[in-house]
């Protein structure tokens, strides 16, 4: 008996019994892996913004929710920005005026164009203290308690946008600040800001405590000096490309660009 051969033939069959096993192993864990996502899917809320509605500083809202588990600390998610605006007399035009010129010949009649551009990370100052724009969460509440949506049920709710400013505090603690729309527009002008873009999202959690998005309520800008509610922002015409570059900014050192900053910079004008 050639026990080489056999010897030779036991490694063979064991190397295939354990290929097939590893082989099994990971499909049973593929299929396990596919069970559990599909688990976790069916724990998602799927909220559906129906329709929104601004009245003065207030935002009432319909939402939907579809699936069949329940939404838990629903809230509105409120985000600004400080952007740029450029002034000029016609289209056509490269020149750029002035603020007070554009004040002067809007009340001769005459059609005042806009360009809006993000202005990148902004100091501002509140109370003698420098504070960073932050995100403030407003959170909606049906039944007036709780901030519970039930699942496949359809609520109408009310809330009031806050807008949240923050800074470190006390040994180094964080420290904020919201207005409500009246006092912030106040707090803009009194950093002498012109223009803020505004963007808002609809946030929620799961039954695990998971953060969850469902999508954007709305975005607009707001004109320091024009805008006197949350109504009168959000009814504007004027809405912002939010690039933070121009063409001719983010070309200046290189030769290419991403193709998703190609797809979406350009700049739409507004009447002021």
């Amino acid at each position: 008996m050639d026990w080489n051969f056999l010897t030779g033939l036991g490694t063979l069959i064991l190397a295939i019994a354990t290929i097939l096993y590893v082989t099994q192993s990971r499909l049973q864990t593929q299929a396990l892996m596919k069970q559990v996502n599909l688990q976790i899917g069916q724990q998602i809320p799927r909220l559906f913004i129906r329709q929104v509605n601004f009245e003065a500083n207030s935002l009432k809202i319909e939402i939907q929710n579809a699936g069949s588990t329940p939404a838990y600390w629903v809230g509105l998610e409120t985000r600004f920005f400080v952007i740029g605006q450029r002034l000029y007399s016609d289209q056509h035009s490269d020149s750029e005026i002035n603020w007070g010129e554009a004040v002067k010949l809007h009340e001769k009649g005459k059609t005042i164009f806009s360009k809006y551009f993000w202005a990148g990370p902004t100091k501002l100052s509140y109370e003698n203290k420098s504070v960073d724009a932050d995100t403030s969460i407003s959170f909606l509440s049906p039944q007036g308690v709780s901030v519970y949506f039930p699942p496949n049920s359809i609520v109408q709710t009310e809330t009031r946008p806050m807008f949240l400013v923050s800074w470190k505090g006390d040994q180094g603690l964080p420290a904020s600040k919201g207005f409500e729309y009246d006092e912030f527009r106040e707090f803009l002008l009194s950093n002498d800001i012109r223009a803020v873009a505004v963007v808002m999202s609809l946030i929620c959690k799961d039954a695990g405590e998971t953060v969850h998005g469902q999508g954007y309520v709305a975005s607009f800008v707001v004109r320091t000096d024009l805008d006197h509610s949350l109504v009168e922002s959000s009814k504007n015409s004027h809405r912002f490309d939010f690039i933070p570059l121009s063409h001719e900014e983010q070309l200046s050192g290189n030769s290419w660009t991403r193709y998703d900053d190609y797809r979406n910079t350009f700049s739409n004008w507004h009447v002021f």
